[in-house]
């Protein structure tokens, strides 16, 4: 025991000496100006190199942009020249052997509805409704103008 607390000691003693010197000693201040200085000077050296190689990058991107928009331009005004229809007759009529038609073959297609798959109870509802919908109306009026008729006819 007594060897580890004599042990202790001796180190704790040259941990102490060795703080204090670097702190009395003047070449740490300074040492840790220059270091900061260095440091600074690094960083604002990347960041300048950072910055420079954005803007390159972002002069690229415009004059892709540029270029993308004038082959834009340019594909619309090819779609429109090859869809006239004074180009395109001719050549529905010379090699597909298409002619203009008449209205009287023209026809509108309408799609038809798809009904539900319907179960139970609203199944039991819409054949109901269908057949409300097929049953005569019968008002007042006509059930007593359809009396008068029949004693006419016999």
């Amino acid at each position: 025991m007594k060897i580890s607390v004599q042990t202790y000691r001796a180190t704790d003693s040259i941990r102490n000496s060795l703080r204090k010197r670097l702190v009395s000693s003047r070449t740490l201040a300074v040492t840790i100006i220059v270091g900061s200085f260095i440091l600074l000077a690094c960083l604002y050296i990347w960041q300048r190199v950072y910055v420079l190689n954005l803007v390159r990058e972002v002069s690229t991107l415009e004059k892709e942009k540029v270029d993308l928009k004038d082959l834009l331009k340019k594909t619309e005004i090819e779609v429109t020249e090859l869809s006239r229809l004074n180009r395109i007759e001719p050549i529905a009529i010379a090699q597909l052997g298409l002619m203009r038609t008449g209205t009287e073959n023209l026809y509108t297609l309408t799609p038809r509805k798809v009904e539900k798959k319907l179960e139970g109870i609203d199944e039991v509802v819409a054949a109901l409704k269908k057949i409300a919908d097929n049953l005569p109306i019968l008002n007042e009026t006509k059930a007593s103008t359809d009396s008068i008729f029949e004693f006419d006819a016999k």
